[in-house]
């Protein structure tokens, strides 16, 4: 395979002794976009594999204003583009100085743009492996049958571009979850891809697709430099670029032509000799942990990450061992890490009752999830055991629940308070069984996932009565409340399920698959959140009869 070279001139800074070089130099936009690759976090549809990046997606409406801006060659942008090193199999980016300080940074690469799908998942296969360890590929497992039908129904019919349904549930039951269980199900999702396209002849090949993995979006991964942060700037300028060489390619394609020229390569010599020179800022670490770091820390600096997506990267984006050692750093920079891991953990567990019901800030998810931040506070009622208050009071029974009675509990090996409640409150700890188990059972209980026109139902928060912020809380600080006033200490997590039903001994099982009527009513206001946590206080205590329906419209004064 040719290599691709790319040169330039170069001032190599250090912040201090213990900081890795930065490279500042500039480049045509054009070329960056053919050595910087961009690794969004997105999902890509056939079999549902979803790739381990960190970018967000493109801002269409933001792209289109930066490039209106850089249409005006009097506009200067004067923030660089952020980068860092991607250690890839033949390729190698230098700085070459005589002083150490100035000098030429060298980029080369093998040129991937020719090569086979094959090549290009072999490359990234090996990448991954070389930061989770190597796997084989089990020709027997859904993960594979599944999508080599995909591909056998896709080759019947001569037709790559079908949509194809997810399978996504069949393959994530399958895998044990782990903290980097992302990373391995996007190995996974690759690995199986290499290995049929091992088997296939190339007649059988899409040029530009394979299997939901584009082209472009694999070289992301396999460039020599990640493009860490100002992909919506490099994308503006090249879009400025590329528009204004569309409107003169086709005059200057006629006078090539009438002088017996060649056009092949027209608008993309013309995109060359019309974008601008973009600043750059190359740190020379090529660890994926200080990538993501700067970027998250980069990111929330300054227009900041929805925090579902800010979870979503850092929880997916790296290993368990690579999240552990930037985890100081983050926090430290004002990023709840683990507060993201536990989200994270919630929301992919397959034994979690919200399993795929959390959103995750990918623009592919459905738009009716329960938001990042409320899966969080539910958390803490539970992780941290803090914040578990009925609306309409200011008692906290989870942390009364704490101070009482959780060293009591058999659960947690120790007796003293403090130590209890650090043993349960680790992200591994016994909160985790315990979150489950309440939640599976009060979904047995007094929901279902089966029909969503019912008002019970378990995955819709703009329908449901049940699955929203504020039934969800009331139902927590309920439990607590009920536990601290039976004074009931928990031995063993088996007994939840016996404890949850002496709760919910006098409870209309359908209480809330009732039409509450709540069009145009705003629920997460401080009167209806109020009314309904006071409604079902008072049910608790005298539950011969339902609250009345026209109540839940009624914001508490």
């Amino acid at each position: 395979m040719d290599k691709l070279t790319f040169k330039y001139p170069a001032v190599c800074i250090k912040q201090s002794d213990n900081s890795k070089p930065l490279i500042m130099f500039g480049a045509n936009a054009i070329e960056i976009e053919k050595w910087a690759g961009i690794p969004q976090k997105k999902s890509f549809d056939v079999g549902s594999a979803e790739t381990s990046g960190f970018q967000r997606t493109e801002n269409t409406k933001r792209l289109k204003q930066l490039s209106s801006f850089y249409e005006n060659e009097k506009n200067v942008v004067q923030n660089n583009l952020i980068c860092a090193l991607k250690n890839i199999e033949g390729g190698s980016v230098s700085f070459l100085s005589d002083n150490g300080i100035t000098g030429e940074i060298v980029i080369e690469f093998p040129n991937l743009y020719t090569a086979s799908f094959e090549t290009l998942f072999s490359l990234l296969r090996t990448s991954l492996e070389s930061r989770l360890g190597a796997i084989v590929v089990d020709k027997n497992t859904t993960a594979y049958t599944s999508l080599k039908s995909k591909l056998d129904e896709l080759n019947d019919e001569d037709d790559f571009d079908e949509p194809v349904d997810s399978q996504n549930e069949d393959t994530e039951q399958e895998s044990i979850i782990f903290e980097e269980t992302h990373l391995d199900e996007f190995l996974l999702d690759v690995a199986i891809r290499h290995e049929l396209l091992k088997e296939l002849s190339s007649a059988f090949i899409e040029e530009h697709k394979f299997l939901g993995f584009d082209r472009q979006s694999l070289l992301a991964f396999l460039l020599p430099i990640t493009l860490v942060d100002g992909q919506h700037r490099l994308k503006g300028a090249t879009l400025a670029a590329r528009n204004k060489a569309n409107d003169e390619a086709q005059d200057l394609a006629i006078e090539k032509l009438e002088a017996g020229g060649c056009v092949d390569n027209i608008e993309e010599e013309l995109s060359l000799k019309y974008a601008r020179t973009l600043p750059i800022s190359l740190l020379m670490e090529e660890d994926p942990k200080e990538q993501v770091f700067q970027f998250v820390v980069i990111n929330q600096k300054a227009t900041p990450i929805g925090k579902s997506l800010l979870g979503t990267i850092i929880s997916t984006s790296l290993t368990t061992s690579e999240m552990e050692a930037v985890t100081e750093r983050l926090q430290d920079s004002g990023i709840a890490m683990e507060d993201a891991r536990a989200i994270t953990w919630a929301a992919r567990n397959p034994s979690s009752p919200f399993c795929g019901l959390v959103e995750r800030g990918t623009q592919s998810e459905k738009k009716d999830l329960l938001q990042w931040n409320v899966m969080g506070s539910l958390i803490q009622i539970f992780k941290e055991l803090k914040g578990g208050s009925l609306y309409h009071t200011k008692n906290d029974y989870a942390k009364r629940w704490k101070e009482k009675y959780l060293s009591e509990s058999s659960m947690i090996s120790s007796d003293n308070t403090k130590d209890a409640f650090e043993e349960w409150r680790t992200l591994n700890g016994t909160w985790r069984d315990f979150f489950i188990a309440f939640w599976r059972k009060v979904k047995d209980e007094l929901a279902q996932d089966t029909n969503e026109s019912r008002f019970n139902y378990w995955g819709n928060t703009r329908k449901s009565n049940i699955f929203n912020k504020i039934s969800l809380t009331i139902l927590a600080a309920d439990f607590f409340k009920y536990l601290v006033t039976t004074k009931t200490t928990i031995n063993h997590i088996d007994e939840i399920s016996e404890v949850v039903d002496d709760w919910l001994e006098d409870v209309n099982r359908a209480y809330f698959d009732v039409d509450w009527d709540l069009k145009g009513v705003k629920k997460d206001s401080t009167g209806i959140r109020e009314r309904w946590s006071e409604n079902w206080a008072d049910y608790r205590e005298n539950p011969e009869r339902l609250p009345q329906v026209k109540s839940y419209r009624s914001a508490k004064k």
